[in-house]
C-alpha cells in the first residue's frame, strides 16, 4: 500500500517534490528559519492540495499555544506550494478568515487545502483524522524577490572564521612521504622529527627522474610555498606552473600535494601577517582544490621547528585547508557577521580607482548622495576619454561634487605617484578595478594569470605603498572567489586573496584597511554583463546569486562601519548550499547539506533493478544530470546520440558534470571525461562498466 493510501488520499494523487522547497523559497528571497520548516510531504489532486506537517524536535514543548504558530505556518505553507513557480512572484498570506480551533496540543496535522473564489480553505486534521482546525479562507499575495530582498533577507555580511580542529589520537602513518624543491621554511626538519621516512627531491626534474627509474609514487608530497623575497607574480606562477606539472602527471594520481605556508593567511584580527606573496597561492589553490578534489592540500603553520606532528595530523584529517597554530589545527569558515551598531561616513577626498568602470560609477554616485563626499577623483586607464566619463563627470558635479577624472593606470607606479602628486592628500582610497581572464587550472597561462594580477594586486600594492595616512580609509574590492576558489577562476581566486591579505597586513601597521569579497554584482556593463543564462545558473548553483545595486551598496555602508580587515557581501543562495558545497560554506549550508541519499546516487538507483534495466536507468541519470548543468528542463532536452559539445558544454560544464558523476558514482572520474565518452550514450556506458568492475 501506497503512503498515499495509508493516509486515506483520494486515487491519482500526485506526490509533490519538496526536497528543496525551503532553500527554492530562500532563492526568491524568502527565508524561513529551522523551527518553521515544518512541512514534511505534499501530494496535489488536480487544484487541490494534501500535506503532512510537524513541529521541528527543536519547538520543544508548546508552551502555552493551543496551536504551535510553527505548526500552523508549516501547514498554511501547503498552500503556497502551487504558486511556487509562478513568475509573477511569490505567493504569501495576507489574510486569513473563519478560523477555528477544535482541538489543542498537535504536534503533527494532516493539511487538506481548496482554492476557492474566496481564497483557499484548510482542514487540519490530527493522525486519529479528527479535526485539529479550520480556516475558512486564507488569501495570498504576491510579492516580488526584489520586495522580499528590501527587507534584506537575503544580501548579508559574511566573515572567516577560523575553528578547531579535533585532533585523533596519534596512530601509525604507513603512507610514504616525500619533500619537494627548496626548504624555505625548515619543513624538512619538522618532517625528521615524526620520524616518517621520506624522500627529498630538491626540482621536479628530480622527482621525475626517480619516478622513471622506478622510484614508487609518495602518497604525500610535501612543498614550501613560502617565498617572502619574491614578488607575488613569480610566487603565483611557480604554484600554477607546479600544480599543472602535478595534475597532468598520471603516476601522481592517486598521490596528494600539500603545500605549506608560514604566514599567508591570519586566523585571528592581531596576527602578523608576513607573508602577503603566499597568498596568492592560497586564493590559485583553492580554485585548483574546487576543480580537482582530494588533490591539493594546503596548510599554513606558525613555528616551523614545533610543526611535525601538527602538519602530518592536519594531512591525516582530510581538511583541505588548515592553519596550524601553536600545535593545534584550524579550518577557514565563512560565518554571518552581526551589522555594525553605528554608520559610517566618507567624506573628504575620496580617490576612486575603476573609477569610470560600471561597478565604479556606482560607487561615485553612492559616495555624494549617500557620504557626502566633497571631492571625487576617478582615476581609469581612459580617463576623460572613457565612454559615459563626461555624463558621469555632468551628474555628480550637478550634485554638489568636485570631480576629477584622470587617465591613470594604477598598476604602473609612476603613473600613480604622477596622479596622486596633483591632487589634495585623499581622505579614503577604494580600489575597484579588475580584469577577468577565466580558465580552469589545467590550461591556465602565465599570461592570463598576470593579465588578472596586475589591475587588482599591483594596483592595490602601489596604493598601500604610496598611501601611508593612518586616518586614510583604505578599502579595496575583492572577490569571494578568493576564499571560495572558484572553479576556472585560479586566477581571479589569487589576485582576491592578496587584496585580503593586504588590508589585514595593513591593520597590524597601524593603517586602515578592510578588503570586500564581493558575490557577483548586476551592475550593467560589469563583470557579470557577459555572463549567459547557463553561467548565472551555475553561479547560483554554488550557493550564491547576484547582487542588485541597492543591496550591494546597502552592504558596502554596513562594511566600512564593521571593525573587520575581511569581509563578504553575498547574496546566497540557499538551494545552492544544499548539495557538495566547498567545505569553507559548510557551516552556512542546511544541516542535510552534503549528506546525499542513497536514491540521488547512480549505484542507490540502479541497485535494486533487474540487469536489463540498469543500462537505461544509467543513461537516465547521466542525461538528467547533464540538463542541470547545461540549465535545460529536464533530460528529455538531452539527446543520448549527440555529442555533449554540441550542446553547448564548455570547460567549465565538463568540470562540474565530472564533479557531479563522480559524487554520484563515488568513482574517481577524469575531467576529460566528456572528452573521452562524447555523447550522454557512450558516457553512460562507460559508468555502468566502471561500477561494474568496482562490484567484481
Amino acid at each position: 500500500m501506497s503512503h498515499a493510501q495509508q493516509h486515506g488520499l483520494p486515487e491519482g494523487v500526485r506526490k509533490v517534490d519538496i526536497d528543496h522547497l525551503y532553500g527554492r523559497l530562500a532563492d526568491r528571497g524568502l527565508q524561513y528559519g529551522p523551527a518553521f520548516k515544518g512541512l514534511r510531504a505534499v501530494w496535489s489532486h488536480g487544484e487541490e492540495v494534501y500535506a503532512e506537517a510537524e513541529l521541528e524536535s527543536a519547538n520543544g514543548g508548546d508552551g502555552d499555544y493551543h496551536l504551535h504558530p510553527a505548526l500552523f505556518d508549516a501547514a498554511l505553507q501547503s498552500a503556497l506550494v502551487p504558486g511556487l513557480d509562478s513568475e509573477s512572484g511569490t505567493f504569501l498570506p495576507f489574510a486569513l478568515r473563519g478560523v477555528r480551533l477544535h482541538r489543542a496540543g498537535a504536534r503533527a496535522v494532516h493539511v487538506h487545502a481548496v482554492p476557492g473564489q474566496g481564497g483557499v480553505s484548510l482542514t487540519l486534521t490530527g493522525a486519529d483524522g479528527e479535526p485539529v482546525a479550520t480556516v475558512g479562507s486564507l488569501v495570498t499575495r504576491s510579492v516580488t524577490p526584489g520586495q522580499l530582498d528590501a527587507a534584506g533577507q537575503r544580501a548579508q555580511l559574511l566573515r572567516v572564521a577560523w575553528k578547531p580542529v579535533v585532533q585523533p589520537p596519534a596512530a601509525a602513518d604507513q603512507r610514504h612521504w616525500a619533500f619537494l624543491g627548496t626548504d624555505h621554511i625548515g619543513l624538512t626538519g619538522a618532517l625528521k622529527t615524526i620520524r616518517h621516512p621520506f624522500d627529498a627531491y630538491p626540482s621536479l626534474r628530480a622527482f621525475d627522474a626517480a619516478l622513471r627509474k622506478g622510484a614508487p609514487a609518495p602518497d604525500v608530497v610535501v612543498v614550501s610555498c613560502t617565498d617572502e623575497d619574491s614578488p607575488v607574480h613569480s610566487v603565483a606562477q611557480r604554484a600554477l606552473m607546479l600544480a599543472q606539472e602535478w595534475l597532468a602527471d598520471p603516476r601522481l594520481a592517486t598521490s596528494r600535494l600539500v603545500l605549506v605556508s608560514s604566514g599567508a593567511v591570519a586566523t585571528r584580527p592581531q596576527e602578523v601577517l608576513s607573508d602577503v606573496p603566499g597568498a596568492a597561492v592560497w586564493g590559485l589553490l583553492r580554485s585548483a582544490q574546487s576543480e580537482h578534489p582530494e588533490r591539493f592540500t594546503l596548510v599554513d603553520i606558525d613555528d616551523p621547528e614545533d610543526s611535525g606532528r601538527a602538519l602530518a595530523a592536519a594531512v591525516a584529517s582530510g581538511e583541505p585547508q588548515l592553519a596550524v597554530r601553536h600545535g593545534a589545527l584550524f579550518r577557514p569558515r565563512l560565518v554571518r557577521c552581526p551589522p555594525p551598531s553605528r554608520p559610517a561616513s566618507l567624506t573628504g577626498t575620496v580617490l576612486l580607482t575603476g573609477g569610470t568602470g560600471a561597478l565604479g560609477r556606482l560607487v561615485a554616485r553612492h559616495l555624494v548622495t549617500r557620504h557626502e563626499a566633497e571631492h571625487l577623483v576617478l582615476l581609469s586607464r581612459r580617463g576623460p576619454a572613457a565612454p559615459g566619463a563626461a555624463e558621469l563627470t555632468a551628474e555628480l558635479s550637478a550634485l554638489g561634487a568636485r570631480v576629477d577624472v584622470i587617465a591613470c593606470d594604477a598598476a604602473d607606479r609612476p603613473s600613480l605617484e604622477r596622479a596622486l602628486a596633483d591632487i589634495p592628500a585623499p581622505s579614503a582610497v577604494i580600489h575597484t578595478a579588475g580584469v577577468l581572464s577565466d580558465a580552469v587550472v589545467d590550461t591556465l597561462t602565465p599570461r592570463r594569470l598576470d593579465k588578472v594580477l596586475a589591475p587588482k594586486v599591483d594596483a592595490a600594492l602601489h596604493l598601500h605603498e604610496l598611501i601611508r595616512d593612518p586616518e586614510c580609509a583604505f578599502v579595496v574590492f575583492s572577490s569571494v572567489a578568493g576564499l571560495v576558489g572558484n572553479a576556472g577562476q585560479a586566477n581571479y581566486a589569487a589576485a582576491n586573496a592578496v587584496l585580503d591579505a593586504l588590508a589585514h597586513r595593513r591593520r597590524t601597521l597601524g593603517l586602515r584597511g578592510v578588503s570586500l569579497a564581493w558575490g557577483l554584482w548586476e551592475s550593467e556593463g560589469g563583470m557579470g554583463s557577459a555572463l549567459s543564462a547557463a553561467e548565472l545558473a551555475r553561479i547560483r548553483r554554488t550557493g550564491f546569486a547576484p547582487l542588485g545595486p541597492e543591496q550591494g551598496l546597502a552592504l558596502f555602508d554596513a562594511a566600512i562601519a564593521a571593525d573587520e580587515a575581511v569581509l563578504a557581501p553575498v547574496r546566497l543562495n540557499e538551494a545552492g548550499l544544499t548539495g557538495d558545497v566547498p567545505p569553507v560554506l559548510a557551516d552556512l549550508a542546511p544541516a542535510r547539506a552534503g549528506r546525499q541519499a542513497a536514491a540521488d546516487t547512480l549505484r542507490g538507483r540502479i541497485a535494486d533493478l533487474p540487469e536489463a534495466e540498469r543500462d537505461g536507468a544509467a543513461l537516465e541519470f547521466v542525461r538528467a544530470a547533464a540538463a542541470a548543468v547545461l540549465g535545460f528542463e529536464g533530460p528529455d532536452d538531452v539527446d543520448p546520440d549527440r555529442e555533449f559539445g554540441a550542446f553547448g558544454l564548455d570547460s567549465m560544464g565538463n568540470l562540474e558534470l565530472s564533479r557531479r558523476l563522480s559524487a554520484a558514482t563515488g568513482l574517481r572520474l577524469s575531467v576529460t571525461l566528456t572528452f573521452d565518452h562524447p555523447t550522454p550514450a557512450r558516457l553512460a556506458s562507460h559508468l555502468r562498466l566502471l561500477l561494474q568492475e568496482g562490484e567484481s
